[in-house]
């Protein structure tokens, strides 16, 4: 978004701003909206994740977090599991680098599920993976749901005991958080498939 010049960064602040006055309805709303969308425009989901704790406060930032998230990794697996195979095959073009593809997330798929929040994209990109290689609707949910919960109530609860005067939770909580999915990312799954 960005990029398209639709909506940048700066944008989304003053917007956040601008919306900090209104009701906790509509606040929680535009969050929900933007963390929906996630799947079509990249959105800052730990920016809007903090910001809806700090808004909202913990139990209502929660559900707006975590339930924008959830439609965008829905959108993302059945939009995949409808038209997944016919992109993958344009753009991959190789039969087998599909197959390494679909050989990588049957193997990896659900823990990368859990830790996908460690990349920006990578949650909607794991999505599509499962739509496309059809893992299990209930599977999909408790994995998705397991990675994404816990992701979020950090965040939240960050922004709920931060101020514009004391940030620091929030940041040293961020970078925290960022530093321990890419410690499991790396020992899990990077570490383990370049031994194989």
């Amino acid at each position: 978004m960005n990029i398209s010049g639709i909506l940048s960064v700066s944008d989304i602040k003053y917007y956040i701003e601008e919306v900090s006055t209104k009701s906790p309805e509509i606040i929680g709303l535009v969050i929900f909206i933007l963390l929906s969308v996630d799947v079509f425009f990249s959105v800052p989901t730990v920016f809007l994740v903090t910001s809806a704790g700090y808004l909202l406060g913990f139990k209502w930032g929660l559900i707006a977090s975590v339930g924008g998230m959830f439609i965008s990794g829905l959108t993302a697996r059945i939009l995949c599991t409808i038209f997944g195979k016919k992109i993958l095959k344009l753009v991959l073009g190789d039969d087998r680098k599909i197959s390494e593809v679909h050989r990588l997330f049957n193997r990896f798929g659900p823990g990368v599920l859990l830790i996908s929040r460690a990349l920006p994209m990578l949650p909607e990109a794991t999505c599509c993976m499962a739509g496309i290689n059809r893992m299990p609707w209930s599977k999909f949910i408790v994995y998705y749901l397991a990675g994404t919960l816990p992701y979020a109530a950090v965040l939240v609860y960050l922004g709920s005991i931060s101020s514009k005067d004391n940030p620091y939770p929030a940041l040293t909580g961020i970078i925290g958080m960022y530093i321990l999915l890419w410690s499991v990312w790396y020992f899990l799954i990077y570490k383990k498939e370049k031994k194989n």
